[in-house]
């Protein structure tokens, strides 16, 4: 066994604890006591690996110091081996009882001290092992727990974005984000139309703005003493808090909010999008409506105008059939005449049909548009 294991010895016979010594020499370290109390006294300044206690000594004896031993929250792991002289039921359940973990009886062979002794040892060993693993977990444990609660407050951020419909929402909405990771700072966001500047202090703060504009001109990311600043084309925001005493903290934070950040500039670009879309479809729409008006008159006031002249000609030949009574006409003029008109009148119909033949893609244009126009009502 190497040298870095301690074993405090307590018992009022110095050839018992000469023995103990040499026979443990070179393989571990020992310190005897006579008393319990000069052990105790001990125990202020060091703490050993294990405890070999006579069980009747003047004073405190074995069994009483081995239950304060047992009750005190940085020596009560320690392992505890009883070494008495009296070997009865009733002595190994008495230190059973005061917390023992071992119990040897004098005279005792030199092989069985050692071997009591590197058992503890070894148990020693695996518990503190298992000590650390159990540290080791809880401390993970405690981690997992913190990265949860961080990424629901992310998850929770990216949720509601979806439901921000515009510049003041958003704003807000990472406000609030903020105010969960326990950081105070200030959001500007900037849009086509308008730029909002919130933070626990109020909106459009004159400084804040002031602030806000100078830093958005500078680096995508960058800190300067516990501030640091996210830029983005849309969106800029400040910390001021950060937690830099927990670096590990504080990178998981640098981590959260770029992914918070960057979600907002795109909501950001898609609002804006979908407004430009908007204006479009509206002016669309509009010039569509026009269009569709312009088609419209036109058509009627075609159907108007054949209607019209129609009539023209047909009172134009009633007119010409009573005129030839008082004109004094031969009956070769009249027919002349007559078929004069026809002719013209049958030119004037062939034309009004061939309008009417280029008025029909019109016609079908206009029902195109009122269709369309329905689709984007």
């Amino acid at each position: 066994m190497k040298q870095d294991f301690t074993v405090f010895a307590v018992d009022d016979d110095p050839m018992a604890l000469d023995l103990i010594g040499s026979v443990l020499a070179g393989q571990c370290l020992v310190e005897t006591f006579p008393t319990v109390e000069a052990c105790k006294a001990r125990l202020e300044g060091t703490k050993p690996d294990m405890f070999l206690l006579d069980v009747r000594m003047p004073g405190i004896n074995g069994y009483d110091f081995c239950r304060e031993i047992k009750d005190d929250y940085h020596l009560r792991t320690l392992p505890v081996t009883f070494v008495s002289s009296q070997d009865t039921i009733e002595a190994r359940l008495t230190g059973y009882d005061a917390g023992g973990d071992d119990f040897i009886v004098k005279p005792f062979a030199a092989e069985e001290l050692e071997r009591k002794v590197r058992v503890a040892r070894q148990f020693e060993q695996n518990a503190s092992q298992i000590r650390q693993q159990l540290d080791d977990a809880e401390m993970l444990s405690s981690l997992v727990m913190a990265n949860m609660d961080e990424y629901a407050v992310l998850v929770r951020f990216l949720r509601e974005l979806l439901s921000c419909e515009d510049e003041t929402g958003i704003a807000n909405c990472t406000l609030d984000m903020i105010r969960r990771y326990n950081l105070d700072g200030a959001i500007q966001v900037r849009t086509r139309a308008t730029t909002i500047t919130i933070s626990p202090r109020g909106t459009n703060q004159p400084l804040e703005e002031s602030v806000l504009g100078h830093v958005r001109g500078m680096d995508r990311i960058f800190e300067f003493k516990n501030r640091g600043v996210h830029n983005f084309e849309h969106i800029t925001l400040m910390i001021n808090n950060l937690p830099l005493h927990d670096p590990e903290y504080c990178g998981r934070l640098r981590d959260h909010l770029c992914i918070a950040l960057e979600s907002a500039e795109a909501r950001i670009q898609a609002i804006e999008t979908e407004s430009a879309n908007n204006r479009k479809d509206s002016g669309i729409r509009h010039v569509l409506e026009r269009i569709q008006s312009v088609t419209s008159g036109l058509t009627q006031t075609y159907l108007k105008e054949v209607t019209a002249t129609s009539e023209l000609m047909l009172r134009l030949e009633q007119a010409l059939a009573k005129s030839f009574v008082s004109l004094g006409l031969t009956d070769d003029q009249e027919h002349e005449l007559s078929d004069t008109i026809s002719r013209f009148s049958e030119e004037m119909v062939h034309i009004l049909d061939s309008s009417a033949e280029a008025h029909e893609p019109l016609r079908q244009i206009s029902q195109e548009l009122n269709q369309l126009i329905g689709r984007n009502e």
